[in-house]
């Protein structure tokens, strides 16, 4: 396991090395191309012509060769999810879907944190108990999906409950009792505005602190978090019928355009 584990290790230095040179490999393209013009020479133009071709599939190769499935971290939740629900004594099944889609290696490293903290919440703040549930007319067992679609150059994200959703006339009230905003501009807030306090620094609806919540350090670091990473979350959320959290990334930040 220790050779394999090395092995592995060099591996991923050298793409890393691969992916730097390819990134100036790339720039010194863009230059090339951005003098062509001034220079107005046929034979120039055609071996920079053959340069972008070669320059892009080489790019495109080495990034291909640093995509991992994102089912390499979803596959961690199913446990969590039956721990976390055990623990509050709730029933919660777990869906995955899209486990392979592919994002960068660092990437999906770099989501592990972030996507365990809006699973964490959806079995805590989001599915309600099992009587409450029925009580309801919802089956016991509550259900979190987590998915992943790529669009594009971006891969979308969600996480989603069939919870009881989020009261943004509660999360104004919170946010003015923890004096995160003053009453006046909270009261002119729209509902989805009100949703967005859920991501300020040291906004929680928990009064006492337990092992899952109510320390005050939340949904800001989430959001940090997928901001270094050129990403953005959002929150849908209906009372009595759930919420989503999505999160968009990029495929790879190793090379911008």
């Amino acid at each position: 396991q220790r050779k394999q584990f090395d092995f592995n290790e060099r591996i991923v230095g050298l793409l890393d090395k691969l992916m730097n040179l390819v990134g100036e490999l790339v720039l010194a393209r863009n230059r090339l191309k951005s003098i062509r013009p001034r220079l107005r020479d046929e034979a120039l133009h055609r071996a920079v012509s053959q340069l972008d071709v070669a320059t892009s599939r080489l790019q495109s190769a080495v990034m291909a060769a640093r995509m991992q499935p994102v089912g390499r971290v979803f596959a961690r939740f199913p446990k969590l999810a039956r721990d976390v629900a055990r623990q509050l004594g709730k029933s919660v099944e777990l869906e995955v879907i899209g486990a392979d889609t592919e994002l960068d290696r660092n990437l999906v490293e770099a989501l592990a944190d972030p996507l365990v903290h809006l699973v964490r919440n959806a079995i805590d703040h989001g599915i309600e108990s099992p009587a409450r549930r029925q009580a309801s007319g919802k089956p016991a067992a509550g259900t979190v999906r987590l998915s992943a679609q790529q669009e594009g150059d971006h891969v979308t994200i969600l996480v989603r409950d069939d919870g009881g959703g989020i009261d943004p006339e509660a999360i104004r009230r919170r946010a003015v009792e923890k004096r995160l905003v003053d009453a006046e501009t909270a009261a002119r807030m729209s509902p989805d505005e009100c949703l967005q306090l859920l991501f300020l620094p040291g906004f929680s609806t928990r009064d006492a602190v337990s092992d899952l919540s109510g320390r005050g350090v939340g949904m800001d670091v989430v959001q940090s978090k997928i901001r270094e990473l050129s990403g953005q979350v959002q929150i849908h959320s209906e009372i009595g019928r759930g919420s989503c959290f999505s999160i968009r990334v990029p495929l790879t930040l190793a090379i911008l355009p």
